[in-house]
């Protein structure tokens, strides 16, 4: 049982300390790798050795469990709105360990790090080193490794992919790295879509060629006139420098030119892991935000609030201009490892460095992992931390946590829709829950640090261990983050992708190791005061179903399938509501009497009728027999059954009777009579209409 989810509190009111002028950008140039077409890459690949994943880079040899969040814990009302609700509109498993070794065994590597983006009418996911196409149905249309489709250099691996679709310029934006072991030297690489089509062509990009520089987990950001790109370099993976950020003419990118002109900033030391922002509507500037709020972990971002970047001009023009604004806040501290049933601590949460970034019209959320105590709870356990800075000053609006009391809850990432609702879909697991995919949110107008009800989508299947299957000793490392995306079809609705501990094959070696990803397409309904069905006419109706019924009472939604009317439990058909007082429909198939209860937008209305079915008669074979009685007929209709249905021919009754379970047909044996008589069905005391049966004379 998932206890409720709690809230950490803890907005710190402080002016904005400008930075500006502390970041200088310097010229770059960004190298056209080559084209890619997705249709013509292999859906399998060739078989190599297994591969483990590129190692975790710490910011600092500090990193490890921090404090609690030093703010106050309570459990607070977990409701968006008033006025709406969560849905999941459709869902379907993606891709797992054992499809992405389809392509080939060196796709053996952990953890998943999903990512999904969704275009007209296409989805792509990357993961690892795989990258798929799905329809809006669920459909896998294509899969594909994303070392070829990057064009990454020979005895080179991929990794840490990041995927958006930008509606300003209807293309698909890629990134990742790769790195060569073993001094983990690495290259940027970045592609392009020339259309809106994922599956047609792509222009592959290369960018910061080194030999010695690690760059980790570069993240990508568009805005109308620029794309952004951030990572942290190390130094052969061990000796953090700081972070890089690239600006690339956007313009040239999806001209696809070469080379595309750029401005670089880093390695800069006094800052780490910037997230450029997944910006939704159109805006020339580029916003990033940071973590500066935990010294120990996150090394130079040391000034105890969190970073705002906001990046103007382009390349071309040669202004591009670093404009900071660090925002006090509650700090944020590196989690402790999760738990799983049977092995506690055994999942690895990483640090607290944000993951993810999303604008709109003014509004930018970000987050990531945080320790904090849950209400109800004694110990420090991984939680959400959910911040909303509202650019135009900038000042922070909300800085909170999502906890859950006896388990963790860790590595989130944040959607919004064209209405202003948020999204966040994370990992959830405890001492008696396999780690799951779980989702929440805050509908627009919804009071400040509040979220809807946390719903699991998926729930794990079993324990994930990865040492067995990569020989090695540590906490299990899961993925580093989850994904969301708008459908710029309708805007009303947000896609997200999260992992979860899957059931190994013993083919593939992946016992103990498997995971598996899954997306779901997320909405915020907007509900009204719950309907109140009065009245229903006619309030009685034959067991077969099919008659016309008026239903009246108050708060029907006139729109098509929304208001649904239930006769114990089985829909009406053909509903039309002409009024918010009135509606039509059909009545289904059924017995005795039912209650009649209405529901409009998946809301359980008040009030409930009673309509009653009459069983009703079709047909009777023979339709003659003997006077002497004694002849074994067959009669056919609905609501009739054994053991409480009578047939009454004329004023005496048949004997013998038994029904078939679905009680659409009977058979009896007439008593004795004369003449032609009425043929009536009597069921807990509700008379049938009448077939006629004739008596003969032998």
């Amino acid at each position: 049982m998932v206890a409720a989810i709690v809230l950490v509190l803890g907005l710190l009111a402080a002016a904005p300390a400008q930075a500006a002028g502390s970041a200088k950008f310097r010229p770059v140039m960004l190298a056209r790798h080559g084209t890619v077409a997705v249709a013509a890459l292999p859906a399998r690949g060739a078989f190599g050795a297994r591969a483990a994943h590129k190692p975790f880079l710490r910011l600092s040899q500090a990193g490890r469990t921090g404090k609690p969040a030093s703010v106050s814990v309570s459990l607070t009302s977990t409701s968006t709105a008033a006025s709406s609700t969560e849905q999941v509109l459709s869902s379907f498993g993606a891709v797992g360990l054992d499809r992405q070794l389809a392509l080939g065994s060196d796709q053996f590597v952990t953890p998943p790090d999903p990512q999904i983006a969704a275009g007209p009418d296409h989805l792509v996911e990357m993961v690892n080193s795989s990258g798929s196409i799905w329809d809006k149905q669920g459909n896998l249309l294509s899969i594909f490794d994303l070392n070829k489709f990057f064009a990454v250099p020979s005895g080179y691996s991929f990794s840490d992919p990041r995927v958006l679709f930008d509606q300003d310029s209807s293309r698909w934006f890629a990134s990742g790295v790769a790195f060569i072991p073993p001094s983990y030297g690495s290259v940027v690489v970045l592609a392009v879509s020339t259309s809106a089509d994922p599956t047609g062509t792509w222009v592959q990009y290369t960018a910061d060629n080194s030999s010695t520089l690690t760059h980790d987990q570069p993240k990508i950001g568009v805005s109308t006139d620029k794309v952004v790109i951030s990572w942290n370099d190390f130094y052969e993976a061990s000796f953090f420098l700081g972070q890089s950020t690239w600006v690339l003419q956007k313009s040239q990118m999806t001209a696809g030119s070469t080379p595309v002109n750029g401005a670089a900033l880093g390695p800069d030391s006094s800052r780490s892991s910037p997230v450029p922002a997944v910006q939704l509507t159109s805006n020339s500037d580029e916003y990033l935000v940071f973590n500066g709020t935990d010294c120990g972990t996150l090394g130079g971002n040391c000034i105890s609030a969190v970073g705002v970047v906001r990046i103007s001009g382009t390349p071309l023009q040669g202004n591009v201009t670093w404009n900071e604004s660090d925002l006090a806040i509650a700090g944020t501290s590196a989690p402790p490892a999760a738990d799983q049933p049977g092995m506690p601590g055994s999942i690895a949460t990483n640090d607290d460095r944000f993951l993810t970034a999303i604008w709109e019209n003014g509004a930018l959320w970000t987050g990531g992992n945080d320790a904090c105590i849950p209400g109800g709870d004694s110990l420090a356990r991984p939680c959400s931390r959910l911040i909303q800075v509202l650019t135009a000053g900038p000042s922070v609006n909300q800085n909170f946590d999502i906890a859950s009391t006896g388990g963790g809850l860790y590595y989130p990432a944040f959607g919004m829709d064209g209405a202003g609702d948020m999204y966040v879909v994370y990992n959830i697991s405890s001492t008696t829950q396999y780690v799951g995919v779980r989702i929440t949110g805050q509908a627009a107008g919804a009071g400040v640090q509040t979220v809807a009800g946390g719903q699991t989508v998926r729930a794990g299947d079993t324990t994930y261990d990865m040492n067995p299957c990569f020989g090695t000793n540590m906490t299990s490392r899961w993925g580093d983050y989850a994904g969301a995306a708008i459908d710029p079809q309708n805007t009303a609705n947000v896609w997200v992708v999260g992992e979860y501990a899957a059931v190994g094959s013993s083919s593939n070696g992946d016992v103990g190791c498997d995971w598996g990803t899954f997306a779901a397409q997320l909405t915020f309904v907007t509900t009204t005061a719950a309907a109140n069905l009065t009245s229903i006419s006619p309030m009685s109706g034959p067991a077969g179903g099919g008659t016309p019924a008026t239903f009246s009472g108050t708060g029907f939604d006139t729109a098509a399938g929304k208001t649904v009317f239930a006769f114990g439990g089985v829909a009406a058909t053909g509903v039309v509501c002409s009024t918010s007082t009135s509606c039509t429909g059909t009545t289904p198939a059924g017995q005795g009497a039912v209650s009649v209860t209405v529901t409009v937008n998946g809301v359980a209305g008040t009030g409930s009728v009673t309509f009653t079915y009459v069983p009703s008669l079709s047909s009777i074979s023979p339709s003659t027999g003997s006077t002497a009685g004694g002849t074994l007929v067959t009669i056919t209709g609905a609501g009739l059954a054994t053991g409480q249905t009578q047939f009454k021919f004329g004023r005496n009754f048949a004997t013998g009777v038994s029904c078939n379970s679905s009680g659409t047909s009977c058979t009896a044996v007439t008593p004795a009579g004369t003449g032609n008589v009425s043929v009536v069905a009597v069921v807990k005391g509700l008379t049938s209409n009448s077939l006629s049966f004739g008596y003969r004379h032998k």
